[in-house]
């Protein structure tokens, strides 16, 4: 897409030498706050030279056949920081995509009579000085205006989005948001094909008859109908969604991240329902990232048109024998082309528009120590029935992790069932095997994994202990760098953010048992590294013991996003998210193209009786982000591999572990709760009995 600047100024250069007539433009009047009008843009008759181009210029002039109308150029038309493309500027004309004829050229890719779609102006001729940006049209059997759609940058859009990006599989369940506009039809219809069920979003009567009736999606609901768009996907999607095509935000980006599958896929193209509002909803439920294991991705179909091609070949076809059909909603005129615009944000447009010690009860809230009451008064056997296949252990040291605060709620959807009131405490921890009926474990074992909060635990599942094969190093980091946390830092790091030598990490509770690893691994590898931090001693812990590059205390910023500014001027290319909320919300506005950001935790929403709400997540969309929520023990299967890389850093000295140790069970409350307002220097570690 052209700049409007260079435009301009090209224009007045030969506008003097050559024959002028005149051309209508559409041109924007000031930047639009809100919601805009057509009033906010203006038809006027200006001068341009058309028919014949200066000597040796390498432009292209054409003449303008098909204007579209797409969602992303309500963004240009306010005065926005951080889009993938510039704003509009006041008083000149609009700009985007068109189908075209070539009425001149000086570029040997093009001749006269050549038809075209790309960026263009909205205008009845207009000066391409970068014609890279067109595509030739080569197939004419096809309405000339599906290349402002179906053969354009939409299509491109839900292929892209839908093929790539989602990676279905037959029988999947995918759900489509505004299911009936350019790219929404296109989706549904690529799903069936490839044998999905497919159920969209629209916001008429029409338009949901048209999905299932037109398009033939299995089925279709008007949003605007539902008091509770949770409730709605859930009576569609009983067992789930494995691939959410996101085009709204907002309230059903919330209502779909709580009915997502393991594994589900989110492409992020659009978020129509912010474009308008002067400071964009913030998005809660996105704890749903890690539960479900989602990846999120942000796209931008500009970046991948060498696969047009590709799509033509594929799509064509399917046009031309009547198994995927397009729906337009065409305005006549160029003096149309504002009020076919605003239409969109109301949706006027049907189709494509072209011109767990004993847990107490359930928490809410902040937890107390008085939640967890201390029990000395049970009993066990220390010998297994003799048909038993369990394994009775003694437990060491125990491990306090984030993820506990979330089982002392009665919630669903969580990716480990809530704590039962009145019943021990479940967790992580190192233990000493003292009878054993499974033939994988003998007495005197020592293990890691899955215990109680007691002094001997029954392990009815032992296939979720890990033995212990090298004790040359503390028992206790079987609880952090060589347990779950270790593992997590490990997987989210290398496996998810695949680090490239001098990119630029930030790492949030960086000081916490993951994100001292995920620091160290990170300057391991050759990158920048700062962490944040809640006191002065633990920004110094990361500086002087971790060796981060630099090191913030968050609660002395006022400002996280001038904060993040000032440490990575140049912007992040990794971040390892821990906390949520206001950092989320900052760096999402930090981060750079193509960035990934690695979901393990979510811990400053743990806490609230109803989360914050994160914002700026258009640029996920903008910076063509991948976020990608995981859970460690999906990959315990990598970790013969991480010990085989860790074990040696460790006994060369080249990485550090700080632990925060409390001695005694019945200390082990006030430690956990400590973890929520960062007591805890390094990894929390409760220790039960030292043999």
């Amino acid at each position: 897409m052209e700049e409007v600047k260079n435009q301009l100024a090209t224009q007045e250069q030969f506008i003097k030498q050559m024959e002028e007539v005149k051309n209508q433009q559409v041109v924007l009047k000031d930047y639009v706050n809100g919601f805009p009008k057509e009033s906010d843009m203006l038809l006027k008759t200006s001068a341009i030279v058309t028919l014949k181009l200066p000597q040796g210029s390498n432009a292209v002039l054409v003449k303008n056949l098909y204007l579209s109308c797409d969602p992303y150029m309500r963004g240009r038309m306010s005065k926005s920081h951080g889009s993938y493309v510039d704003s509009f500027t006041p008083d000149s004309f609009i700009t985007g995509y068109g189908v075209s004829k070539v009425v001149d050229s000086g570029n040997s890719n093009f001749k006269k009579g050549d038809l075209v779609w790309g960026g263009t102006g909205w205008e009845e001729y207009s000066f391409i000085p970068n014609p890279e940006t067109l595509f030739k049209i080569q197939d004419t059997d096809v309405p000339l205006s599906y290349y402002t759609g179906i053969l354009g940058m939409p299509g491109m859009t839900a292929y892209v989005g839908f093929h790539d990006i989602c990676a279905p599989k037959k029988g999947e369940y995918v759900f489509v948001s505004a299911a009936s506009g350019a790219v929404g039809q296109l989706v549904g219809q690529f799903a069936k094909l490839t044998g999905c069920y497919v159920v969209g979003s629209a916001g008429t009567k029409e338009k949901v008859d048209l999905v299932k009736n037109k398009f033939g999606f299995d089925d279709a609901f008007n949003y605007k109908e539902e008091q509770d768009l949770y409730a709605a996907l859930k009576r569609y999607f009983p067992k789930g969604i494995d691939i959410y095509f996101e085009n709204v935000g907002g309230k059903m980006l919330e209502a779909v991240l709580l009915n997502m599958r393991l594994n589900g896929r989110i492409a992020v193209c659009g978020m129509i329902s912010q474009y308008n509002l002067e400071e964009g909803e913030g998005v809660k439920n996105l704890f749903c990232l890690i539960n479900q294991r989602v990846r999120m991705e942000g796209f931008i179909a500009s970046d991948h048109y060498h696969l047009y091609s590709k799509y033509v070949e594929m799509v064509i076809p399917l046009i031309k024998e009547g198994k995927i059909c397009y729906v337009e909603d065409v305005a006549e005129g160029l003096e149309s082309a504002p009020a076919a615009l605003v239409g969109l944000f109301s949706g006027i447009n049907v189709g494509k528009q072209v011109v767990v010690v004993i847990f107490k009860d359930y928490v809410n809230g902040f937890p107390k120590e008085s939640d967890m009451p201390f029990n000395s008064s049970a009993t066990v056997h220390l010998k297994l029935p003799d048909d038993s296949n369990a394994v009775l252990l003694k437990n060491l040291y125990l491990s306090c992790d984030p993820y506990m605060r979330a089982r002392m709620n009665k919630t669903e959807g969580s990716y480990f069932e809530p704590f039962t009131p009145g019943s021990t405490i479940l967790g992580l921890g190192v233990s000493k095997v003292v009878d054993s009926g499974n033939s994988n474990f003998k007495k005197g074992d020592l293990v890691w994994g899955g215990t109680g909060w007691e002094e001997y635990s029954i392990i009815n599942a032992p296939q979720f202990l890990f033995k212990i094969q090298d004790t040359d190093v503390p028992l206790s980091y079987y609880t952090g760098i060589l347990g779950m946390p270790g593992m997590t830092a490990y997987y989210g790091f290398y496996e998810i953010c695949a680090p490239k030598k001098g990119e630029y990490v930030f790492v949030s509770a960086a000081s916490g048992a993951v994100g001292q690893l995920v620091g160290q691994f990170a300057k391991l590898t050759g990158c920048y590294v700062v962490g944040s931090a809640g006191t002065k001693e633990k920004v110094d812990l990361l500086k002087n013991k971790f060796g981060f590059d630099e090191a913030f205390n968050y609660k002395e910023e006022q400002d996280l996003d001038a904060a993040l500014k000032k440490y990575f001027p140049e912007g992040i290319d990794i971040y390892f998210e821990n906390v949520g909320g206001k950092m989320l919300e900052a760096v999402l506005l930090n981060m750079r193209e193509n960035g990934r950001i690695s979901v393990c935790g979510l811990i400053s929403q743990y806490n609230l009786v109803e989360e914050e709400g994160v914002k700026n997540f258009f640029c996920v969309i903008t910076k063509r982000l991948l976020l990608k929520g995981f859970i460690i023990i999906d990959h315990f299967n990598l970790y013969p591999k991480y010990l085989e890389m860790v074990m040696p850093l460790i006994k060369e000295g080249k990485i550090c572990y700080i632990e925060d140790i409390v001695e005694g069970l019945e200390n082990a409350p006030s430690a956990l709760i400590g973890l929520f307002s960062g007591k805890n220097v390094g990894k929390q570690v409760v220790v039960v009995a030292r043999e």
